[in-house]
């Protein structure tokens, strides 16, 4: 597995195909084998780029505080590295949150934005909210790794059917450090993008699960906040969407990506973004429509 000095850290990536970059960022816990089921599927089409974040999978700790902002920085510091002046972004739960922040700091850099299972805030809003980051904290605080991970993955693929995604969750999830974990759900608690929402003014499709640990309101509200918001929800889906439901979320994005630009005046105004991102802040718990919002099987 090829990797690149980044700041204090040894970057861990994999690279397959060729064409249009595309990055794909994992989340909480994961590693660049969180993407198993699209890697192989986008590298068809595209140069697919996969990053283990620092602190995950065989990256380094580094010494530097964790912060969203820093793996942002990781992460086009591995483009600028592999040469990429503008690439397509993926990232899923906390790489959702990475992917929205390099995109604000590195404006014309990112073509298209999807966002997986993901929220433009992490601080906790609601009890719901706070009931499971202190259920995260002292899960991994007291029992581990191996615990946390277990659970986590009976809660993201509950059904029979889904026994070999439940053990392949639980054993990558049994790798993380409990440093990197509980670092970087501290760092996911201090952020927000909320009030950038509107300066994400190239496409963006924000794809989310019916049975997450965000609502489909919270969702709705997030999409309705941006531009050129689009949204898409999963039946039957849980927070692993892209391992759950892999051939579903693939053709989702794929379709995503191909699609040809609309022009920005087709996209909500300013108006319904702010109020969105105002609902989004105070959990309103009866957000507007959404047009162009698409339930999937």
């Amino acid at each position: 597995m090829p990797s690149v000095r980044i700041d204090d850290v040894e970057l861990h990536y994999t690279e397959v195909g060729a064409g249009t970059p595309l990055l794909l960022v994992h989340g909480l816990g994961g590693s660049y084998l969180d993407w198993e089921h699209q890697i192989p599927y986008f590298a068809r089409h595209y140069r697919v780029i996969a990053p283990d974040l620092r602190g995950f999978g065989d990256s380094d700790t580094g010494r530097r505080l964790f912060s969203i902002e820093r793996f942002a920085r990781d992460v086009i510091g591995l483009a600028d590295a592999l040469g990429l002046r503008r690439f397509l972004l993926v990232g899923h739960s906390m790489g959702g949150a990475v992917a929205q922040q390099l995109t604000l700091d590195n404006p014309g850099r990112v073509r298209k934005l999807v966002v997986a299972n993901s929220m433009p805030l992490f601080q906790p809003q609601t009890r719901r909210h706070y009931i499971e980051f202190a259920y995260r904290w002292v899960v991994m605080g007291l029992l581990g790794p191996a615990r946390l991970a277990r659970i986590g993955a009976n809660r993201m693929y509950p059904g029979d059917e889904q026994a070999a995604a439940r053990e392949a969750s639980a054993a990558r999830g049994m790798r993380t450090s409990r440093y990197s974990y509980l670092a970087a759900l501290a760092a996911l608690g201090r952020w927000s993008v909320l009030e950038r929402l509107g300066e994400l003014r190239m496409p963006v499709l924000v794809v989310a699960s019916e049975n997450d640990y965000y609502t489909h309101e919270e969702s709705v509200q997030f999409a309705h906040a941006l531009p050129r918001g689009r949204l898409h929800t999963v039946k039957a889906a849980h927070h692993g969407l892209p391992a759950e439901k892999p051939a579903i979320f693939n053709d989702v994005v794929a379709r995503f990506l191909r699609a040809p630009h609309k022009p920005l005046g087709a996209a909500h105004g300013a108006g319904e973004r702010r109020e969105a991102a105002a609902e989004l802040a105070h959990c309103s718990p009866d957000p507007a429509p959404m047009p162009d919002a698409l339930l999937g099987e």
